[in-house]
């Protein structure tokens, strides 16, 4: 049976290492396709999509660089890093901890902050690249306060814990180093509970930008019919950009942490926790290369050979060719 855990191990290891490249490379095509657009509905939410594509980077890179698992045993949340840094002991699990859950953090605030901006974009209050920058650094601050806050929060390596973590068969011949939040501390429950409302905030900032973001679509009689198509489809990107983390990452950490502050065990909970927020940033950058027209459109010629704008200008020029022909047949029957 120890076999079989050590598979798993093995599994998990070579599982994000490909997603890690997988994703890397679909992030650099939609940075690639952001910053050579030449449509002008698509260059004003760049930056913020930008931003949004660092953030899934940003994830990407902490990830592989901890391989973390959380599992939550005995009231406690345990942070056990699997990888290179998986028998390094403090400071390094700490900062293997502060880095994951950092990035974590990251690929939710960014998604607030492109809500944000498309908001007062379309208010026209407007919003500068500097304006912008300050609120992405302020969610930037707090993801990296609240990620490194492990270092005071959260203990090191115990024999106690230790012995906890080997109740799980996964663990128990080749215990990695770890962090522990245990919930009877003051330092662990009030870092779940800050996760939990900042989750919860943000979720409502982006409801809310949301639903003014769509009143302002509908109410706005000068945009033109083109404008507004392409307008619903970067709703369709960003509601989808908010809907992953929130189903894959917001819920699990408030559910998570609401478990290890009632003391629950969940079996098996780490692996898909961490698996499945792995593929936010591949769902992410496939969302965007998919749901928007033009950058569909480049991939398909790119890979076919079908160009939108040579079918368009033919289509004009049989158009014309037709008018002509018609034109000059009504002037022979005269």
């Amino acid at each position: 049976m120890s076999n079989f855990y050590e598979s798993v191990i093995q599994i998990h290891y070579y599982y994000e290492i490909v997603l890690m490249l997988i994703s890397s490379f679909l992030n650099m095509v939609v940075i690639y396709l952001v910053l050579t657009t030449k449509n002008k509905v698509m260059k004003n939410f760049c930056m913020a999509l930008l931003f949004s594509v660092f953030g899934d980077i940003f994830y990407t890179v902490t990830n592989f660089i901890s391989m973390m698992i959380v599992e939550i045993r005995g009231g406690k949340m345990f942070f056990m890093t699997v990888g290179y840094f998986s028998n390094s002991p403090y400071p390094y699990n700490a900062l293997m901890t502060s880095l994951w859950l950092t990035g974590m953090y990251v690929t939710i605030m960014t998604v607030m902050v492109q809500f944000v901006f498309r908001y007062y974009t379309l208010s026209k209050h407007g919003m500068t690249i500097l304006q912008l920058m300050g609120v992405y650094s302020l969610g930037m601050t707090w993801a990296l306060s609240q990620g490194f806050a492990a270092f005071i929060c959260f203990d090191d390596v115990s024999p106690a814990d230790t012995k906890i973590i080997r109740t799980h068969p996964m663990y128990a011949k080749d215990t990695p180093q770890y962090m522990s939040g245990d919930t009877s501390n003051f330092g662990a429950i009030a870092h779940f509970m800050c996760s939990q409302v900042s989750i919860l905030v943000m979720y409502c900032i982006i409801i809310f930008t949301g639903r003014r973001i769509y009143k302002l679509l509908n109410t706005d009689v000068e945009m033109s019919q083109n404008t507004r198509n392409a307008q619903k489809k970067l709703n369709m990107v960003m509601t989808l950009q908010a809907t992953y983390p929130g189903l894959i990452v917001g819920l699990p950490v408030v559910v998570a942490t609401g478990l290890a502050e009632a003391k629950y065990d969940i079996e098996w909970g780490g692996i898909y926790f961490v698996t499945s927020i792995s593929c936010i940033p591949i769902i992410n950058s496939l969302t965007v290369l998919v749901v928007i027209p033009s950058f569909r459109r480049r991939i398909l010629s790119a890979f076919t050979g079908y160009s939108h704008s040579a079918v368009t200008q033919g289509s004009i020029s049989k158009e014309k060719i037709t008018t002509l022909a018609t034109t000059h047949a009504e002037h022979l029957a005269m």
